[in-house]
């Protein structure tokens, strides 16, 4: 029972927090997830027998967890979304245990799946008859990550024979407007159909077609061109660093050294290549060749949602979103039977190894609570800051960059603060050197900042040293294609 409710936290939970988008809701399923499943690996060491995935599973997800963690300790921008990391391990997670669930356990996720998208579903509806929203979104961040969650949720409902809630999500399917998801759900169709003349391929392929000429028709939008521009940044920094990626979550970090633009995303829209661009090649290709393994090996409904998913974020960003991906590996893991494998454990073992799992467990989960102190400490800073509170701004953020080394977002805020007091004319000469310090130790972790190389540039010109502020432009330049168009600022 406690597995199953580990799986349930993230797989129907997760979608209702925003999608787990905050750092506290990650932060709150991770640590759940971290400390239930040692107690739940304590306890079965102690029984003397532990059921595993196959020895296949075992060695993929081992392989991708090393990988994960290889990206997260080498990658030159991993400390920019430090919550990356804990978000796929609960998803591999998730993976592992749903392989080790029973055909009971399993239906009872299904249960408190569904739960989850009745709430979701009445909400949206809310949304649109009593808020008047054009295109609502649920509890998702916006119309299209609530049109990835719908595609996973009505094949679940279907699974269920639950056909009122099968329609309700279909509404909301509509009222996403989200073309995306439509032609992921037509193509998933006709991948799965059996092509012995049946009307439903032909309508998914009427549908398919009807979706590409919707494209077609936009093809000249921002909306579209965007997305060329977002995918080539992110084949150009899987090339760059193609074993380990600019580590996990980088990519919005990386975006300004590839676009001489300055475009901004915080995501690629194409979930394949940014994994590229910030795990490497490696991780990317164990990772979607197991994921397109995991999706064929039977038929399923549920199988049917992950794939229609997995087709949707070729395009858009539903996986990005953490509660998304989590039931993403749910349903992707449900496409295999219980493993039925399992290690004896002996006597004189039991007691050392539950010890070491409930030590694990505590240490992981006081880890991602140690992120969360960190990014919140930065996020005080930050309101300081714009409260004018320039003091109370630089103590908070010196702990922020304290407790996490790697962020380049805290001495930034530290910057700035010494900025106001220089302009506030407390010692301007000492708060100017202090600014310029700040600056260069976060460009050190992020040099893709055109804004801060100007910054910096503009504080060494107030300091009277010109030369440094030329040579910070020039060092600017190196890494933002944006700079050197643009090389005064």
């Amino acid at each position: 029972m406690l597995l199953t409710l580990l799986v349930a936290v993230p797989a129907a939970l997760g979608p209702l927090l925003r999608g787990s988008w905050d750092p506290w809701a990650q932060t709150l399923v991770a640590s759940v997830v971290a400390v239930g499943g040692s107690a739940w690996l304590a306890l079965r060491v102690c029984l003397g027998y532990v059921p595993l995935p196959s020895a296949r599973a075992r060695a993929w997800l081992a392989g991708l967890a090393a990988l994960a963690a290889l990206s997260a300790w080498r990658g030159p921008l991993s400390g920019e979304a430090p919550f990356e990391l804990p978000v796929l391990l609960v998803g591999l997670g998730v993976v592992a245990a749903t392989a080790v669930l029973s055909k009971d356990e399993r239906e009872t996720v299904d249960q408190a799946v569904r739960a989850a998208a009745w709430v979701l579903m009445t909400l949206a509806v809310y949304q649109r008859w009593g808020l008047g929203a054009h295109r609502p979104e649920s509890a998702l961040l916006n119309a299209n990550t609530w049109a990835g969650a719908v595609l996973m949720l009505i094949p679940v409902a279907a699974d269920r024979r639950d056909w009122l809630l099968v329609a309700g999500l279909g509404l909301c399917l509509w009222w996403t407007k989200s073309v995306g998801a439509w032609m992921a759900f037509f193509a998933a169709l006709l991948l799965t159909a059996r092509w012995r003349g049946e009307a439903k391929t032909w309508a998914a392929l009427a549908g398919a077609l009807v979706c590409l000429v919707a494209v077609y028709n936009k093809f000249q939008s921002p909306e579209v061109l965007d997305r060329l521009a977002w995918w080539r940044a992110a084949a150009a920094m899987a090339a760059d660093r193609p074993w380990l990626g600019a580590g996990p979550g980088a990519y919005a970090a990386a975006l300004p050294g590839y676009h001489e633009s300055g475009l901004t995303a915080v995501y690629a829209h194409q979930w394949p290549l940014q994994t590229a661009a910030e795990y490497g090649l490696p991780f990317a290709l164990l990772w979607f060749a197991g994921l397109w393994r995991l999706l064929f090996s039977a038929r399923s409904y549920k199988r049917f949602g992950a794939l229609a998913a997995l087709l949707h974020s070729l395009w858009d960003w539903p996986l990005s979103v953490p509660g998304n991906l989590w039931l993403f590996c749910y349903l992707a893991a449900c496409s295999v039977p219980e493993s039925g494998e399992g290690a004896g454990v002996r006597g004189r073992w039991r007691l050392p190894a539950a010890a070491a799992a409930l030590w694990a467990g505590a240490w992981a989960a006081s880890a991602v609570f140690a992120l969360w102190a960190a990014d919140r400490a930065r996020a005080q800073a930050a309101f300081a800051l714009g409260e004018g509170r320039l003091l109370e701004a630089q103590a908070l953020a010196a702990d922020a960059a304290a407790r996490r080394p790697r962020d380049s977002e805290s001495p930034l805020v530290y910057a700035h603060a010494a900025l106001g007091r220089a302009a506030a004319g407390e010692d301007p000469a000492l708060h100017l050197t202090r600014a310029a310090e700040a600056f260069e130790a976060s460009l050190r972790l992020d040099p893709y900042r055109p804004r801060a190389w100007r910054e910096l540039a503009a504080v060494y010109r107030r300091l009277g040293d010109e030369p440094r502020a030329v040579a910070a432009l020039a060092r600017g330049g190196q890494a933002c294609p944006v700079l050197r168009r643009r090389p005064g600022g």
